[in-house]
């Protein structure tokens, strides 16, 4: 399983944090960098400081920030203020503004079926991030065909539970696996 996730993923399995009772266990497992999706204008440079200090990279995911808008400004203020290394968004248009501005943007894709993985395909093509995030998980066979086709590492998550889920994602080509579960945090692969 060739990692080719950069520092970023050196350590594959990506703790997903939507609250405070999971960031201590996040900022101390093995894990490279996190995805914070919860938080608001008051707590988010305090969240990505303290995760900073304990060794990890952060993505904030840009839609899930209260009080934080779904623009351009937004991506701005994660990058001048809150320090951020880089964003998760489902926006096109902000992963761009994330690249002008030295953010590492992540891409998330839903695949819900046939025509959401072509319009997926399509916005990744135009907007080229650094990362794509598919989700959910459990779809194995569709990460081959995305890596080949816009040649952009891919991460996945969504209902990722157990070993053998973050084992058949990496072994199918996923760079990284995000995961709320817990228990899959300090999983050691090597």
């Amino acid at each position: 399983m060739k990692n080719s996730g950069s520092r970023y993923f050196a350590h594959p399995v990506v703790p997903a944090i939507r609250n405070e009772e999971k960031l201590r266990c996040a900022a101390e497992s093995l894990a490279t960098s996190v995805f914070l999706l919860y938080g608001d204008l008051l707590d988010l440079k305090r969240l990505v400081e303290y995760l900073h200090e304990c060794g990890k990279s952060v993505f904030v995911h840009l839609d899930l920030v209260k009080g934080l808008g779904k623009d351009e400004s937004a991506v701005e203020y994660l990058k001048a203020e809150v320090m951020a290394d880089g964003i998760i968004t489902t926006k096109g248009n902000l992963v761009d503004v994330a690249k002008k501005i030295g953010l590492v943007p992540i891409q998330r894709i839903f695949l819900l079926d046939s025509q959401s993985l072509l319009t997926g395909i399509a916005q990744i093509k135009t907007h080229r991030p650094d990362y794509i995030e598919v989700l959910p998980g459990l779809i194995p066979d569709l990460i081959e065909q995305i890596s080949k086709e816009t040649s952009i590492p891919v991460i996945t998550g969504g209902l990722i539970k157990t070993v053998a889920h973050v084992m058949e994602a990496l072994k199918k080509g996923a760079v990284a696996v995000s995961t709320s579960e817990e228990s899959l945090w300090n999983l050691r692969l090597s």
